[in-house]
């Protein structure tokens, strides 16, 4: 925008170069927008028609000109996630497999062997909580390395005797499970989905 100074600066040059200052005069900046000079020294635009050339800092764009591009929809589209296959199992290895949780009791399937045409896991178990367990149970599937199950069981882990406080798995205590068993061809790898599904407190 044009500041008073310069507008000043015009003034004064139009009065030493004219010897009668007789009307308002009239002159075009170089964006093509116009000012009148009025002969009291105050100056204001004139206003501008449809056909008056807009300063370029004024423009608007379209929105056709400033449109990010539609893309297809199946160009974008998400790509479907298979479910994860399960945790790793891989024979040979004295990796732990993996730990639950659930109710303050805590399940470690520990590395897994093979004897006899069946698959062992053993189990460790702790209870974190501040009651006496007398059931845990858990449901597993086991896959194949192509993710295809092969097996799927329920396994209690831990039962104690009924109305047999000595047998129950106490509080802060830390105990050897049953093992998780399933009698599959041997591999060198499976996977395995398990989860604990009920916890039985005393």
């Amino acid at each position: 925008m044009l500041k008073k100074t310069q507008l000043c600066g015009i003034v004064i040059a139009l009065i030493a170069s004219s010897s009668v200052w007789a009307a308002d005069q009239t002159i075009a900046l170089k964006d093509g927008r116009q000012v009148i000079l009025h002969d009291n020294f105050t100056w204001q635009y004139k206003a501008q028609t449809n056909n008056s050339v807009t300063s370029p800092t004024l423009k608007t764009t379209t929105a056709t000109a400033t449109a990010i591009p539609v893309i297809a929809t199946s160009a974008v589209a998400i790509p479907i996630i298979s479910a994860p296959k399960g945790v790793d199992v891989e024979l040979g290895t004295t990796k732990a497999i993996q730990q639950l949780s659930d109710s303050g009791m805590d399940v470690l399937l520990t590395a897994a062997h093979y004897e006899n045409g069946t698959l062992i896991i053993p189990t460790m178990m702790t209870n974190q909580s501040s009651k006496s367990v007398v059931n845990v149970t858990m449901k597993v599937r086991l896959s194949n390395s192509d993710g295809q199950t092969i097996a799927t069981d329920e396994f209690t882990v831990w039962r104690s005797i009924n109305r047999m406080p000595d047998t129950y798995f106490r509080p802060k205590t830390q105990h050897q499970g049953k093992p998780i068993t399933f009698d599959v061809p041997k591999a060198e790898r499976y996977f395995i989905d398990a989860e604990i599904t009920d916890v039985d407190m005393r």
